[in-house]
């Protein structure tokens, strides 16, 4: 696996704990809403309608509008490289502008006495929503990093494929027959647990410093952008020493 492969997989994977952390925080202390999974908010804004266990529909529908204005900003910073994938500056200013969000979020609660539940809620979510169209540019296959149900759904669908591949080359060893590679395979692993492993923390961080736990999502986007800033950094020398080489021989 190639150095731009690996930063991609390893920046992804940092970037799903963010939406696991971002979920735990949103759940536990405004008002059982989500702002990284859609799935869930459109679930849980369908029992509201019917009053389903008190819950009330607006934050569900603050968060899903949060949401798809990210996407919508995130598609704007994108829209001339939108066939390009990998890391690359138009990637690293989508993740400045995510960074943005959480940074402006932990603020909010920092210097605003009681600042209003449903702001923090789109703030939030519009956030999740960059990084949804971020994902998407960089690349790697079955890893959205907002929601954990297609990777999941790729990654059995790959184990049951390559079992049969396996077995069927027992069978016939001139038999060609598609299957998913174990390292992807792996990231997908990874992901899912991640998830859960940011939300765990995250739900920790809450009970303990309430919605200070914004801190540390806001700190992992921020390692994520430096580390998007160094590796294009790396990958332009490579090729500036490439380029004089050629030129000298």
């Amino acid at each position: 696996m190639n150095s731009s492969k690996t930063a991609a997989n390893l920046l992804v994977i940092l970037l799903t704990m963010t939406s696991g952390c971002a979920d735990a925080i949103s759940f536990l202390a405004l008002g059982q809403v989500l702002t990284a999974a859609m799935t869930g908010n459109t679930v849980f804004l369908g029992l509201s309608i019917v009053h389903a266990n008190g819950l009330k529909p607006l934050g569900y529908v603050v968060a899903l509008s949060g949401f798809i204005l990210g996407v919508a900003f995130g598609a704007i910073i994108v829209r001339k490289k939108r066939n390009v994938t990998g890391l690359n500056p138009i990637v690293t200013v989508a993740l400045s502008v995510e960074l943005a969000a959480f940074v402006l979020f932990g603020l909010l609660i920092s210097f605003v006495n009681s600042p209003d539940q449903l702001l923090l809620v789109i703030i939030l979510s519009f956030g999740m929503g960059v990084q949804g169209v971020v994902a998407r540019r960089i690349g790697v296959n079955g890893v959205p990093t907002t929601v954990i149900t297609s990777t999941t759904t790729g990654l059995i669908e790959s184990l049951v494929w390559n079992i049969y591949t396996r077995n069927a080359k027992m069978v016939n060893k001139n038999l060609k027959s598609p299957s998913a590679p174990y390292s992807s395979i792996f990231i997908w692993v990874a992901d899912i647990v991640i998830y859960g492993v940011g939300a765990a923390i995250c739900g920790a961080f809450e009970l303990k410093w309430n919605l200070q736990a914004i801190w540390l999502p806001a700190a992992i986007i921020f390692a994520v952008v430096l580390s998007s800033v160094y590796f294009q950094l790396q990958v332009q020398q490579k090729n500036r020493l490439k380029s004089e080489n050629t030129i000298s021989g």
